[in-house]
């Protein structure tokens, strides 16, 4: 395993599947009546302002823009990851494990609270699956982007 995250194209073409399959789910949704009409939170009775606030982003198609965003700083890890021309040491390679290592941790802790959110209340499992998605891909995108600039810097 060490022998493949050692690669930077390895880890650049994990980052571009990663990125290409939710960068789509997230930029051909907006606007669509389907994905609108499965949205619970914009059109309920009950007061939540967080989840109301969140169902109205998703309602207004801004969920692209987290896409935007999250796209832009990919390509910046994986330019960075390709700009390197020789493959990462022993040392680098437990430092992106030790940064998977983290962003797995906090996935997990993510996938847990989701579990207790629809447990304990099952309506608006698209806003809440899609903020589990927007943690889930942001946190393997910034690990990602840690664990180039500290392998730059030394």
């Amino acid at each position: 395993m060490k022998h493949l995250i050692r690669n930077p194209a390895i880890n650049a073409i994990g980052l571009c599947i990663f990125t290409a399959f939710y960068g789509l789910i997230f930029i051909i949704t907006p606007g669509h009546m389907e994905f609108e009409n499965l949205l619970y939170y914009n059109r309920a009775t009950t007061v939540e302002p967080f989840w109301t606030g969140w169902s109205d982003f998703l309602a207004s198609g801004y969920h692209a823009y987290i896409a935007y965003a999250l796209i832009a700083l990919s390509i910046v890890v994986v330019l960075m990851l390709l700009l390197r021309r020789h493959p990462y040491d022993e040392y680098h390679a437990d430092v992106l494990i030790q940064c998977l290592a983290v962003a797995t941790i906090l996935t997990l802790a993510a996938i847990a609270i989701f579990y207790l959110m629809v447990l304990s209340n099952a309506n608006g499992i698209v806003e809440k699956f899609t903020l589990f998605i927007v943690i889930h891909w942001a946190t393997v995108v910034l690990a990602d982007l840690v664990y180039v600039l500290v392998c730059r810097w030394r």
